[in-house]
């Protein structure tokens, strides 16, 4: 099932016994539990009624044990299992012994009065275990992965909704530019463009550029994006801003050659036939970098993608051997690229 839908029926109440959470975007999983949490148990039902055990260290019965065990004082049980590395391939060394028969057993059958929750931050299961396939047909599973840019469209939606504020489109696309590639920072960034918007009741673009933070890599890539539309003055508006930061020229020419390569690279791969999600599996980006990368891609032709790349290696060059000044040359590069 996908993340919102579950989210969705979460809050309505259709709540499983049985829940198998796994992948690698830790937002989706933490934010999942804390729900299935929140609309199971009261408040002060917690302390008894909810059980966290890591597979790592204590052995699956233990933890079943708990879920055969009748709720106190409470109508229900939560018990979550942390780091369920038996679901995979894993040939790590195990430190606990695993009754898996038993487990198997308790998921033929479940107390429906507890919801046991298995986690597995892990990219993929071994989809040829009996347990992973007995798991995924008897409970409810989620592969919490990258959003893509339809998903992450229809979350930012779904958190002004419930939170009785408007965006607007620029600033919509914004955040998915500066905190679209760590939900958990898009949660938090939002939850802070909410609180700012005040009585208004709307995140503005302007709101977005105030408030959310850039790294390196957010700057270079929308420097990139305006030396490729042709907008020198604001690339060079962020270049300077680098400066002042003490960004060293060098790291910035390396990422401007990697957002090069991207682009080309995201070029070819369209002309296979690969969609945005199998590109940014296959680039190990996230889907918003990809879409930004193949619409920069329709500017340039594959010949002159690779020119700009050699060009870019042939400034590199020229610092490194001490021939030009790194801040000169990375301005002609700017310059040059941007013409």
């Amino acid at each position: 099932m996908d993340y919102i839908p579950l989210l969705n029926d979460i809050e309505n109440q259709n709540i499983a016994p049985l829940y198998l959470l796994y992948g690698t975007e830790a937002y989706f999983i933490t934010n999942i539990i804390e729900k299935i949490t929140a609309n199971t148990l009261a408040e002060e039902e917690r302390d008894f009624n909810h059980s966290v055990y890591d597979m790592r260290e204590v052995p699956v019965e233990t933890a079943l044990e708990e879920g055969e065990t009748l709720p106190f004082f409470g109508a229900g049980r939560v018990v979550v299992l942390k780091n369920c590395y038996f679901l995979t391939g894993s040939k790590e060394k195990e430190k606990v012994d695993h009754n898996l028969s038993y487990l198997e057993e308790y998921i033929d059958n479940p107390p429906q009065e507890t919801v046991m929750i298995f986690t597995a931050p892990y990219e993929k299961l071994d989809e040829r275990k009996k347990i992973v396939k007995k798991l995924k047909k008897q409970g409810v599973f989620l592969q919490a992965s990258s959003f893509d840019e339809k998903n992450m469209d229809e979350w930012i939606d779904r958190f002004c909704q419930t939170r009785d504020v408007s965006i607007t489109s620029g600033a919509k696309e914004k955040m998915m530019q500066l905190a679209g590639k760590d939900m958990l920072m898009l949660s938090s960034e939002m939850d802070k463009l909410n609180l700012y918007a005040g009585e208004q009741r709307q995140i503005t673009e302007e709101m977005v550029e105030e408030l959310v933070p850039r790294n390196l890599e957010d700057n270079v890539f929308e420097l990139v994006d305006h030396v490729v539309h042709g907008r020198a003055e604001h690339a060079f508006r962020i270049y300077y801003d680098l400066m002042k930061q003490n960004e060293e020229p060098i790291k910035i020419l390396t990422l401007l050659a990697r957002q090069f390569r991207m682009i080309l690279h995201v070029s070819q791969l369209k002309k296979t036939g690969y969609s945005r999600q199998k590109m940014a599996s296959r680039l190990k980006v996230h889907p918003y970098a990809v879409k930004v990368a193949e619409e920069q891609s329709r500017t340039y032709t594959e010949p002159k993608l690779k020119e700009v790349l050699q060009r870019l290696a042939e400034a590199d060059e020229r610092i490194k051997t001490g021939k030009m000044d790194k801040y000169l040359q990375l301005e002609l590069s700017i310059a040059g690229l941007a013409a």
